[in-house]
């Protein structure tokens, strides 16, 4: 009984030991990103060297992008707005007049597009003459209640709020110590200290430094991570603003059926979408989009909407279904009938196929990668630039 009950409490004791040690360290990585101003230091980086980096978290990037953006202001003509579904859209598809900041934003929908759009025409718009801004129909960011958020993109104003939403950070990763995914960043970050020929070294630089050493990404390019997660992957936001999407494996032809079902099924994420207001855009959003426009065009400006691509077939075979093709259809009508009352322009990327994209060039059914917006806005640019222009209303690659 007695040897039963020593190893119950050495297996307890080992259990503890770990799970102190398993805090501590994740407390010592949020300690680290509330200690530097991670933004600032991966934008004055990106700024001096071109490279690719992010500051995290991840999934707000919002104050490195509002940083990034006053820094290009001067260099730039052309600005990219929206989520992720526009990030991987890079100066490389446009004309070589246009130079390009992609600002958009993990989650930014539509409303806070509109006020980040406002600011900039009235800020910078002597500078700054097209304004790319996607009309997001599948996430149902066009049919969203509620009236356009006001923006100040100036780097003082995001000063406090960059503090709370640190702050806010860190207390979570405090609360998510000891969740799963946690621990497994947490392993892979004590491999890589174990596999260094350096591991104090390592192991100092990661949990009491605010970034990795910089390195070179397969294309030459070069890198550093403020974060400690995706370390070496090349993952994060080219000096254009756009996203490389280097931790994400791009579509196999094998997958695309099994998604494009799933995408298309009356339980997807877009069948929700067009569900919710039965495919009728917000008059809100559209009567502010057009002002835009109108004052932009005013001082020589132009903006340019778009449906971003979606994954070959999806759209058609959600166009025939019973349940989902009425409102998409209306809602395509809707905007059609919107821009050409209003002398506008939209891009309808979304049956991609039209274009030449591929599945291979998405990571998801509403992710597109480079090689698929390089095909979209090159061919319509030509369109769009070429003596006749483009009509207002959609405009398809197949007219």
């Amino acid at each position: 009984m007695d040897a039963s009950r020593s190893y119950v409490f050495l297996v307890l004791g080992v259990c503890g030991a770990l799970t102190a040690l398993t805090l501590t360290l994740n407390l010592l990585l949020a300690a680290s990103d509330m200690r530097f101003d991670k933004n600032a230091l991966a934008s004055a980086w990106q700024s001096k060297t071109h490279g690719v980096t992010y500051a995290p978290p991840i999934n707000y990037n919002r104050p490195f992008k509002i940083l990034r953006l006053n820094d290009r202001i001067g260099t730039i003509n052309a600005v990219i707005f929206g989520s992720s579904t526009t990030m991987s859209l890079g100066e490389n598809a446009f004309p070589s007049f246009m130079k390009v900041y992609n600002f958009a934003q993990s989650g930014e929908y539509l409303l806070s597009v509109i006020g980040d759009a406002e600011y900039i025409a009235q800020h910078w718009g002597n500078s700054v003459k097209f304004l790319i801004i996607p009309l997001d129909w599948s996430l149902g960011f066009i049919y969203d209640p509620g009236a356009p958020l006001t923006a100040d993109l100036s780097p003082a104003a995001i000063a406090s709020a960059q503090n709370e939403v640190g702050l806010s950070a860190v207390l979570s990763r405090v609360k998510d110590a000891l969740s799963l995914p946690q621990i497994k960043n947490l392993l892979g970050i004590l491999a890589e200290v174990l596999r260094s020929k350096h591991k104090l070294a390592a192991f100092r630089q990661i949990f009491f430094e605010p970034s990795s050493e910089e390195y070179s990404c397969p294309d030459g390019t070069p890198a550093r991570d403020f974060a400690t997660i995706y370390r070496g992957l090349c993952v994060g936001f080219r000096y254009d603003g756009s996203a490389t999407f280097s931790n994400e494996r791009p579509v196999q032809p094998s997958q695309q059926q099994l998604l494009v079902a799933a995408a298309a099924a009356e339980s997807s994420q877009y069948s929700q979408a067009l569900k919710r207001t039965a495919g009728e855009p917000s008059p809100v959003i559209l009567s502010r989009l057009a002002a835009l426009a109108h004052r932009f065009a005013e001082d020589g400006g132009k903006v340019v909407f778009f449906f971003p691509p979606l994954i070959p077939s999806l759209e058609q075979k959600l166009l025939k279904t019973h349940y989902d093709g009425p409102y998409l259809a209306h809602s395509k009508e809707v905007l059609n009938q919107w821009a050409k009352r209003e002398g506008l322009v939209i891009l309808d990327a979304g049956a991609s196929e039209q274009f030449g994209c591929k599945p291979t060039e998405f990571i998801d059914p509403h992710h597109a990668l480079p090689d698929c917006y390089n095909k979209v806005f090159t061919r319509f640019f030509k369109a769009y630039m070429s003596p006749q222009g483009v009509a207002p209303g959609l405009y398809r690659a197949a007219g």
